[in-house]
């Protein structure tokens, strides 16, 4: 039973690497569509726009390449968690305002809205960073944790 624990933790690591990772690209490579993505919405003010959208677009893809390598699995998750939750409240009030414009989720694509659905998948999509937060598993991982080695003891 601990193996299967183990490949579904392996699973939800993978995708959320992949996940972030494909979402960062464009986003660092491309910093001016994603400014441009985050300055619809309308909530930070204009002089934040560029710091914030090029600081999100790193954490993603830091986020990804930890979760890639197994490094600091449960940081990794919870801050996966964390912008999940995050961009699915954003949805949410896309949703709630009638945005209609393209979410910014992946630049670049141009077929995601903003809205409800967008929602909902971002938050089926943190489902995986709960269970690695719980279980961060240890296949393939540069983090994990070594054994301790007996002690040596001296018997007279």
């Amino acid at each position: 039973m601990r193996s299967l624990g183990e490949l579904i933790s392996l699973a939800c690591r993978l995708f959320l690497a992949g996940l972030f990772l494909w979402a960062a690209h464009d986003k660092v490579w491309d910093s001016a569509t994603f400014a441009a993505a985050v300055a619809r919405y309308d909530l930070i003010p204009l002089g934040l726009v560029n710091p914030g959208s090029v600081l999100l677009a790193w954490l993603e893809l830091v986020v990804g390449l930890c979760l890639l390598v197994g490094l600091a699995t449960r940081a990794a998750a919870l801050w996966a968690a964390l912008l999940l939750a995050f961009f699915t409240g954003l949805m949410i009030y896309a949703g709630f305002t009638g945005a209609g414009f393209d979410c910014g989720c992946f630049p670049g694509q141009g077929d995601h809205p903003a809205g409800f659905q967008a929602a909902l998948r971002d938050a089926l999509m943190g489902l995986p960073a709960l269970w690695l937060l719980v279980l961060p598993g240890r296949w393939l991982s540069l983090g994990r944790r070594r054994e301790r080695p007996e002690r040596l003891t001296l018997s007279v």
